[in-house]
């Protein structure tokens, strides 16, 4: 048998929520069989589950219910394999598949709280010497694993993307006109997302508002956010609002200083959105020569790299659509790497 960690859906849809829910609706259009162990806390309502095999086991829906309460679901069973697509995954089930989104905290653990580093430096290891194989979204982020976790062999981490759902993100046939020319950014408002010096470089650009989609993280202090008449700060907005903003949006940018992927710019490109992005490894990976390119380190660089592009007149080689992913092909290498290390799960 398939199991899913669950525990995502009770969380509200971030990056790796998107990731984990995006990847079990193309498992089951694949016809793939399988259960999602979901603890008994309310789902939330952005996730469809209609479709989607789900059973109720133990309360709570923190990492205490994933890593003391999940396994006993599992002890009178045989021949089932568990893959979690968020995070860590319980220790203590031996016959499971994690995902690695990331290693920032590795990277620069100034990035994040005490608690949150120690914990994932503690149980990062621990998670992978007890799981059967390793998965992550992009070849820079295999070859960050290899090297932080240098035990492990290229071939005990295989590479499954993101992708945009396409149902969801793609050009709207009507969009209302924007009431002034802005530019977007969407992330979560940590420091690695680097939105302090996107700030800074929006302050010299009159002619173009800066529109920031995201939740505020604790460490992202407001003391810092060079307040502009420029910046419009909209919070969490819904999947719908969003892809409205994506087609209204002269620009999307993405300043990010550490990713694992990358998905925002994808997902702008998907609704006709042209994008800048910063030069870094990760997303020269995944956004190749569809992309404008600027130094995240340098406020001027960024303000350099906005004004030419609107200067341009949008010239159709920035608003390339990335066509390269897809949830149904991650899906099925997915599929084939359970047929392949876990064929006892099939029968």
């Amino acid at each position: 048998m398939i199991y899913i960690n669950g525990r995502f859906l009770t969380q509200p849809m971030t990056g790796v929520e998107r990731y984990a829910y995006n990847m079990c609706k193309a498992m089951a259009e694949q016809q793939l069989s399988f259960t999602i162990v979901c603890p008994q806390a309310t789902i939330q309502a952005c996730y469809d589950i209609s479709h989607l095999k789900i059973v109720h086991y133990g309360r709570g829906n923190s990492h205490l219910w994933e890593q003391c309460i999940l396994p006993f679901f599992f002890l009178n069973k045989k021949n089932y394999v568990v893959l979690s697509f968020t995070g860590l995954g319980t220790i203590l089930i031996r016959n499971k598949v994690m995902t690695i989104h990331d290693l920032s905290f590795l990277e620069n653990p100034k990035w994040f709280s005490r608690a949150y580093y120690w914990w994932y430096k503690l149980m990062t290891p621990l998670a992978i010497k007890t799981s059967r194989h390793i998965l992550t979204v992009s070849e820079f982020s295999k070859r960050e694993i290899i090297r932080f976790y240098p035990f492990l062999q290229e071939q005990d981490v295989t590479v499954v993307y993101n992708a945009a759902d396409n149902s969801l993100f793609r050009p709207l046939s009507q969009v209302p006109a924007p009431t002034e020319r802005f530019a977007l950014a969407v992330s979560s408002l940590d420091p690695r997302k680097n939105f302090n010096r996107l700030i800074e470089a929006f302050e010299d650009i009159p002619d173009c508002k800066l529109y920031i989609v995201g939740t505020r993280h604790r460490v992202f202090r407001e003391g810092q956010n060079h307040q502009s008449d420029n910046i419009h700060y909209l919070g969490r907005v819904s999947d719908a609002e969003l892809v409205r903003l994506y087609n209204q949006a002269a620009c999307f940018i993405f300043p990010s200083l550490y990713e694992g992927f990358g998905l925002p710019p994808i997902e702008a490109q998907s609704c006709g959105c042209p994008v800048l992005v910063s030069d870094i490894p990760v997303l020269r990976e995944v956004c190749g020569d569809t992309a404008t390119y600027f130094d995240p380190y340098n406020p001027y660089d960024i303000r350099k790299a906005v004004k030419q592009f609107l200067a341009a007149d949008y010239p159709n080689t920035h608003q390339a659509h990335n066509t390269r992913f897809s949830w149904a092909t991650s899906a099925k290498i997915i599929i084939d790497l359970i047929k392949e290390k876990f064929p006892e799960s099939h029968n």
